[in-house]
């Protein structure tokens, strides 16, 4: 399958699996109902720059595809992913101080009746005593540990199970998917597979909002953590100001080290047994994006070398953004 055709392929699932989900809202009163219908078409990322979230809504048709999965099945688990995202993304936005403009009694609420339409439709191939359950409760501990110590110490760009631990619930679709072939076995290898894609998607998008990061939450940016302590080896007492950042990025080569990381990544997934094309194909597409900013920042720079402007530059402070603005639970 050729790249156009499988995205044209991905955003008619994503746009069936989004309507699926708004549709499943319905039976909830009002105003909450119109809440979730509204927090899910927000979410949809169809005919949008917002390709990131594919991961969370085609894991289980990607890993179905090899597998042989029932196609109901996996259109139950990318919905059932669809409420669970919006679930998590409620629980962070309230830890984090209501960002997204809802009050917290109408948030929780909310992300209660979502959380209760990702139950069900898991439930209906799930049994509360099957395997899956265990493994939702570990994933479940590896986002509460990552959301919970979060910014108490400096994001790793190079521990890719820690980048990907905030978004461990994703995993999931990968372990149902599996477990209903049959093939338990394979779990440990998905995990680290989608851990592998989840970690670059994380990279990529620390990438993107590193500006925003930098004055109150630059611990929690691994890019940011990638520039103080490789590209500008700055002691951990002294300030990273914007102007720094962008020498690093113009001038230390930070971005370079960026891909060189993500690179590595798909090294790592590539090596990995019985992985679905789809998720290296996801990886890759990452990839190829951080490889375009790498251009676009070296044409950048000769310009600026050869037209005498690189002290200009850095005194108007000039803003730089990355193409990978991104969305994760």
């Amino acid at each position: 399958m050729n790249t156009v055709q499988a995205a044209q392929d991905a955003a008619r699932e994503i746009a069936g699996v989004f309507a699926e989900a708004a549709a499943g809202a319905v039976a909830y009163p009002e105003p909450l109902g119109a809440l979730v219908r509204g927090l899910v078409m927000r979410a949809d990322p169809t005919g949008r720059d917002r390709k990131s979230n594919f991961i969370a809504f085609l894991l289980p048709s990607w890993i179905g595809e090899r597998t042989g999965a029932n196609p109901a099945l996996c259109r139950d688990l990318a919905v059932g992913n669809v409420y669970a995202m919006l679930h998590f993304f409620l629980l962070d936005d309230v830890m984090d101080g209501g960002e997204a403009g809802l009050e917290d009694k109408r948030a929780l609420a909310a992300g209660q009746l979502l959380h209760a339409l990702f139950m069900e439709r898991y439930g209906r191939h799930y049994a509360p005593d099957s395997p899956l359950w265990a493994y939702y409760r570990t994933y479940l501990a590896e986002w509460a540990t990552a959301v919970s110590g979060e910014g108490l110490r400096r994001a790793d760009p190079r521990d890719f199970r820690a980048l990907a631990r905030k978004s461990a619930p994703v995993k999931l679709g990968a372990a149902a998917t599996l477990l209903s072939a049959g093939l338990q076995d394979q779990i440990a290898d998905a995990e680290e597979a989608v851990e592998v894609a989840l970690a670059s998607l994380q990279l990529a998008d620390d990438w993107a909002d590193w500006r925003d990061d930098l004055p109150g939450e630059e611990r929690s940016n691994a890019f940011l953590t990638l520039v103080r302590r490789e590209s500008l080896a700055l002691p951990e007492d002294q300030p990273l100001q914007e102007r720094l950042v962008l020498q690093a990025i113009y001038r230390k080569g930070a971005l370079e080290q960026l891909a060189s990381i993500l690179l590595g990544h798909g090294e790592r997934l590539s090596a990995l047994p019985n992985v679905a094309p789809g998720l290296v194909r996801f990886q890759q597409e990452i990839v190829a994006g951080i490889l375009n900013d790498v251009q676009a920042t070296r044409d950048t720079t000769d310009k600026l070398a050869s037209g005498g402007g690189f002290s200009y530059f850095f005194i108007k402070n000039e803003r730089i953004i990355g193409t990978n603005r991104l969305f994760v639970w």
